[in-house]
């Protein structure tokens, strides 16, 4: 091999290799242990400090519509930082090729939850998942109430909840996610994806975060949607099918 040729870069692998994916069930949550790469946790992460910094927004409808990248929990709910206190990036909003590589993550996911509950599937329309949320939650942070995802009009759509956990956070810091009426809470460790019912039956909230160890997450949901706009989106950001002028096709 000559000083002009380098050996080609091996791609970032999405998933953690070596390791056999096996989603546990308790009540209608699903979690798949170590199951994103750490390498693309540490990618995550690592852009949601870099766009943070940055406090971009986005033009967007022939620039009629400016978005913001970003979201401060701490004035999302009338609670205050009483209620919630963290950091939130849209990637979406300012990657659409990470996220929709995030996604093949969540996608793959999906399908080991509906292997067991098969009924998130068989609505007259699908359910798709686009929105990618990071968050950063420092200590002292976190949203406190419990709550479930589809507890407003505007978030009826609301089928399933994920949540890919970040980075590690020692038991002793706190940062948990309770589930109230399953009687259970998961510990932050990199990689862990759990999924949830959107609903009331899946009230849950974000245990106290002490220690000098910032909490990330990546969360989302799957939404009842008409027809296959998101699954044709997707496809098409990935280089997988040719862009269409029809909305819904």
């Amino acid at each position: 091999m000559t000083e002009q040729q380098q050996p080609p870069e091996k791609p970032l692998e999405l998933l953690t290799q070596g390791v056999e994916h096996e989603m546990t069930f308790n009540e209608g949550i699903g979690v798949i242990k170590n199951y994103a790469s750490k390498e693309w946790c540490k990618v995550l992460i690592d852009t949601f400090e870099m766009y943070n910094s940055q406090k971009m927004m986005k033009s967007i409808h022939d620039g009629h519509y400016t978005i913001s990248a970003k979201n401060d929990g701490e004035t999302q709910f009338h609670h205050g930082n009483l209620g919630r206190k963290d950091e939130q990036l849209f990637l979406e909003v300012v990657d659409t090729g990470m996220a929709a590589q995030t996604n093949m993550i969540i996608g793959g996911g999906f399908e080991h939850y509906v292997k067991e509950y098969r009924g998130v599937c068989d609505g007259v329309d699908p359910v798709s998942s686009w929105t990618i949320k990071i968050q950063k939650t420092k200590a002292g942070g976190g949203y406190h109430v419990w709550h479930c995802e589809d507890g407003g009009f505007i978030y009826r759509d609301r089928v399933l909840t994920w949540m890919i956990y970040l980075n590690d956070i020692p038991h002793e810091n706190g940062g948990a996610t309770d589930f109230l009426h399953q009687k259970c809470s998961f510990q932050p460790t990199t990689g862990t994806i759990v999924y949830w019912p959107a609903t009331y039956t899946h009230m849950h909230r974000g245990s106290f975060l002490t220690g000098d160890i910032p909490k990330y997450i990546a969360t989302g949901w799957f939404h009842r949607e008409p027809g296959n706009v998101t699954n044709r989106i997707i496809q098409e950001k990935l280089g997988n099918a040719a862009p269409s002028e029809h909305l819904n096709q």
